[in-house]
C-alpha cells in the first residue's frame, strides 16, 4: 500500500470573518542613469515604460491566484501602483497599494503587483541597459483581519531617505485613523483634519520610535504583551505621518522635508510639553511642521530632507 504525503496544502479560511484588508509593498529598479533618462523623456524605443509597468503590474494583481499556487482568489477593489524617478540617480521605486475585502490579506496582490512593474521595466528597457538589477522587493504595510497592522521594521532605503508608513487624520483631537490618502493645503495642513490651520499644521513619528517603545514594553512585562496582544497602531499617538527611515529627531528647525513629487513641509517645532497627565509618543519623539508646498500624500511616498540653508 502506497502512503499519502501532503507536500503542499491550501490554508483553511472557512471560519475567518471577511475584514477590509490592504497591503502595500515596495520594490527598486536599478540602472544606469542614462536609462532612467531615456526613459523620463519617453525616448525607450517600444514606448511609455511607466504606464506599459503599471498596466502590468495591475493586470499581475487581479491574476495571483492563478500565479502564486495556494494564494486564495479574492476581491480586489483597488490596486494603484505609482513610480518615483529621482532627480540624477539611477533607480526607480516602485510602490503598490493592494485594498479589498476578504478572509486573508493582500500581501501577495502588493508583491506581485511590483515584481511584474519591475519586470515590465526590464523587458522594455533591456535592449539599451541589460545590466538592470531588480532588489529590494519587500512588503512595507498591511492592515485589517485578526492580526491587525503590520509595518516594516526597517527601510530598505538606506538614511538618506525614507518613505511615509500611514497617513493619519481625524477631525477630533486625540488619536488618528488611517486613511488611503490626504491633501496637504499649503500654510493650513491636511484637509479635514482638527490640527489643519493651527501653529503645528503636520505631526511626524518615526515607526521606528514606536517599535523603541514596543521593545521597551516587551522587557519590561513580555507576558502581559502577548496575553493581551498589546500593539501601537498609526494614528494611536495623534501623528498624522508616521514615517520610515528617517531620524527626525536629528532635524533643525528649518529642515525641509519633500513628501513624493509635490509636497514639501518645514520642521518648525521637535517635540511639545504634555498637555495632560500620561504617557505619550508624540510629545517625546514628535516633529511638528508647516506646508510650504502642498500635494496629495499616501502610503509609501518618498521622503528625502534638505537641511535648511542658515
Amino acid at each position: 500500500m502506497s502512503e499519502s504525503v501532503e507536500r503542499v496544502r491550501m490554508i483553511d479560511v472557512t471560519g475567518k470573518a471577511e475584514t477590509e484588508r490592504q497591503a502595500v509593498a515596495k520594490g527598486k529598479v536599478k540602472m544606469k542613469p542614462a536609462t532612467l533618462e531615456l526613459i523620463r523623456r519617453g525616448e525607450i524605443e517600444k514606448g511609455d515604460v511607466l504606464a506599459g509597468a503599471q498596466t502590468a503590474a495591475i493586470m499581475a494583481a487581479k491574476e495571483t491566484p492563478h500565479l502564486i499556487p495556494l494564494c486564495h482568489p479574492l476581491l480586489l477593489t483597488n490596486v494603484t501602483v505609482e513610480f518615483y524617478l529621482p532627480e540624477n540617480a539611477d533607480f526607480i521605486d516602485i510602490t503598490a497599494s493592494a485594498k479589498g475585502v476578504g478572509k486573508t490579506g493582500f500581501e501577495m496582490e502588493a508583491l506581485v503587483a511590483v515584481a511584474v512593474a519591475a519586470l515590465t521595466i526590464y523587458d522594455m528597457c533591456k535592449g539599451v541597459d541589460s545590466g538592470m538589477i531588480i532588489e529590494e522587493i519587500h512588503l512595507v504595510r498591511k492592515s485589517g483581519g485578526k492580526s491587525g497592522t503590520y509595518v516594516a521594521s526597517e527601510h530598505k532605503g538606506g538614511s538618506e531617505g525614507g518613505q511615509i508608513v500611514a497617513v493619519c487624520l481625524s477631525q477630533r483631537k486625540g488619536p488618528k485613523k488611517p486613511t488611503d490618502q490626504g491633501l496637504l493645503k499649503q500654510d493650513h495642513g491636511f484637509v479635514g483634519d482638527v490640527h489643519a490651520g493651527s501653529a503645528r499644521q503636520v505631526s511626524l513619528l518615526a515607526i521606528e520610535t514606536v517599535n523603541k517603545m514596543l521593545s521597551a514594553l516587551e522587557s519590561i512585562n513580555p507576558d502581559r504583551m502577548r496575553s493581551q496582544d498589546i500593539k501601537i497602531n498609526p494614528g494611536d499617538s495623534a501623528e498624522n505621518l508616521l514615517t520610515e527611515g528617517i531620524d527626525l529627531m536629528s532635524l533643525h528647525i528649518g529642515t525641509r522635508i519633500y513628501i513624493g513629487r509635490e509636497a514639501i513641509l518645514e520642521v518648525t517645532q521637535i517635540g511639545k510639553a504634555f498637555h495632560r497627565p500620561g504617557f505619550y509618543l508624540l510629545p517625546l519623539e514628535g516633529v511638528f511642521a508647516r506646508v510650504v508646498q502642498g500635494g496629495v500624500v499616501k502610503p509609501g511616498d518618498h521622503l528625502r530632507v534638505e537641511p535648511d540653508e542658515m
